[in-house]
C-alpha cells in the first residue's frame, strides 16, 4: 500500500540518520581518546587564538590609523579654519582702510574743491576790487597816485634769479615754462601787445617741410614791409591815440616766435596805459584776440631788437 511505503521509506531514513550519529559519536571518542588528535586539536585552538589575536592586533592597529588619520583631519580642518578666519579678518582691515583712505581722499578732495572755490571767488573778488580801483583812478583826474594794489609787481618764480632775457625784452621763448624768474608790473606807462603786426616776411622762421617749396615771402620786399607796417601804424595808433598821448610806438621786426610782431605803446601818463590796457582786453583786430599787458623796460635799444 502507499502508505505502507512511505512510512518505510521514513523509517529506513530515520535508521541511517541514528546509524551516522553513532558513528560519528563513536569516531569522536576515538579520536578524542587518540593523542594524536589531541595534539592536533590543541594546534588548531592555538592557531585560532593566534589567528583571533592576530585579527585584533590589525584591528587595533585599523583602530590607532583610523584615530590618527581622524586627528591629523581634525587638526588641518582647525589650522584651515584659522586660515580662513584671518583671511577673512585680513580682509576685512583690508576694507576698512581702503574705506577710510577713501574717505580721507574725497575729504581732501571734497576740502581742495572748497579750498579752489574759495580761491577763485577770492580772486574774483579782488579782480573786481582792482577793476573797480582801475576805473574809479582813470575817473578821478585829480588823484595823480595810482592806487596800492597797482604798485604790485606779478613774479613767476621769486626764489629764483631773474630771466634776463625776460628782463631785457620782456619777452621768453620758454614763456611760463621758464625756470628763472619773470616779473610783471600792474602798471605802467608801457603797454606790450603781443604779436600784434603780422606780416609774411616775419614767418619766414616758421615754414613748415610741407610748405618748404612755397615762395610766396620771396615776392615781397622790405618796400612792402615798411608799406603795410605804415597801413597798419596809420590804422592802430588813431584808435590808440583814443586812450591818451603816446610817447612812443615800437614794432619788433623778428622772426622768433615769441618776438614776432611784438608791439610796444608807451604812453605819456599810466592813467593813459591803464585805460588803453583795460578797454583793449577782449578786443579783436585782423581776426585775432589782443594779448595785452605792461612792460616794465628799461631801455629801447636792448629791448627791440630787429626794429
Amino acid at each position: 500500500m502507499p502508505g505502507e511505503r512511505a512510512w518505510r521509506k521514513m523509517l529506513k531514513k530515520e535508521q541511517r540518520k541514528r546509524r551516522r550519529q553513532k558513528y560519528a559519536r563513536e569516531n569522536e571518542k576515538q579520536q578524542e581518546e587518540d593523542p594524536e588528535y589531541q595534539q592536533w586539536l590543541k594546534q588548531q585552538m592555538e592557531l585560532e587564538e593566534f589567528q583571533r589575536l592576530a585579527d585584533e592586533r590589525v584591528q587595533q592597529d585599523e583602530e590607532i590609523e583610523w584615530l590618527r588619520r581622524e586627528a591629523l583631519a581634525q587638526r588641518q580642518f582647525r589650522v584651515d579654519a584659522a586660515q580662513l578666519r584671518q583671511q577673512e579678518m585680513e580682509a576685512e582691515r583690508l576694507r576698512v582702510r581702503q574705506s577710510e583712505e577713501l574717505a580721507a581722499l574725497q575729504h581732501e578732495q571734497h576740502r581742495r574743491q572748497e579750498e579752489r572755490d574759495r580761491l577763485a571767488t577770492e580772486a574774483a573778488a579782488e579782480f573786481d576790487a582792482m577793476m573797480q580801483r582801475m576805473q574809479e583812478y582813470m575817473d578821478n583826474a585829480e588823484q595823480h597816485t595810482p592806487p596800492s594794489e597797482l604798485r604790485r609787481v606779478v613774479e613767476t618764480h621769486p626764489e629764483e634769479r631773474l630771466c634776463e632775457f625776460f628782463t631785457r625784452t620782456n619777452c621768453c621763448r620758454f614763456g611760463q615754462a621758464c625756470t628763472f624768474n619773470h616779473r610783471r608790473p600792474m602798471l605802467s606807462k608801457i603797454i606790450l601787445i603781443r604779436h600784434f603786426f603780422i606780416h609774411p616776411l616775419l614767418q619766414v622762421a616758421d615754414t613748415r617741410t610741407e610748405y618748404a617749396k612755397s615762395d610766396e615771402h620771396l615776392e615781397l620786399t622790405d618796400h612792402d614791409l615798411r608799406v603795410d607796417y605804415d597801413e597798419f601804424f596809420k590804422d592802430v595808433v588813431g584808435e590808440l591815440e583814443k586812450f591818451g598821448k603816446i610817447v612812443n610806438f615800437r614794432a619788433v621786426r623778428n622772426t622768433l616766435p615769441h618776438l614776432r610782431g611784438n608791439v610796444f605803446v608807451e604812453y605819456a601818463q599810466e592813467r593813459f596805459a591803464l585805460r588803453a590796457f583795460v578797454n583793449l582786453q577782449s578786443r579783436y583786430y585782423a581776426s585775432r584776440r589782443l594779448n595785452v599787458e605792461f612792460s616794465n623796460l628799461n631801455a629801447w635799444r636792448g629791448a627791440i631788437c630787429g626794429t
